[in-house]
């Protein structure tokens, strides 16, 4: 399976994305913000990073470029309640964005995309 690294700053959600999640055999890191998870994203890399957009102070779409700019975006799955056309047009142009899912959704759903997200992330690898 993979390692994942989500972000959202809605603990109830974090904590059943790693039970489900966790049981499928991936390796879950998580944290409710993007300052809490900058040094850690940067120190090891996941395979995949699950990121929602809306984080009270900070807002992901601005973070998700800043770390693209850096060079430090892992490949990232965008998982928001917040999506439109024009947003979601915006962050599939940063490089290391490999997908979205608009919430809300099914498990069986999140997982299929997260399935999809780590072929086209390791697509670009080879």
């Amino acid at each position: 399976m993979a390692d994942l690294f989500l972000i959202d700053n809605d603990a109830r959600l974090l904590e059943l994305y790693v039970l489900f999640l966790g049981k499928r055999g991936h390796t879950l890191r998580s944290a409710t913000s993007f300052q809490a998870a900058r040094a850690e994203l940067a120190a090891q890399p996941p395979e995949l990073l699950l990121s929602d957009l809306e984080l009270g102070a900070e807002r992901g779409d601005e973070e998700l470029a800043r770390l693209a700019r850096a060079g430090e975006l892992p490949p990232t799955l965008v998982v928001s309640g917040y999506l439109d056309r024009e947003l979601e047009a915006k962050l599939l142009a940063l490089p290391c964005v490999v997908g979205t899912l608009a919430k809300p959704f099914d498990l069986a759903t999140l997982e299929a995309r997260i399935a999809e997200a780590l072929e086209r992330a390791r697509a670009r690898v080879a």
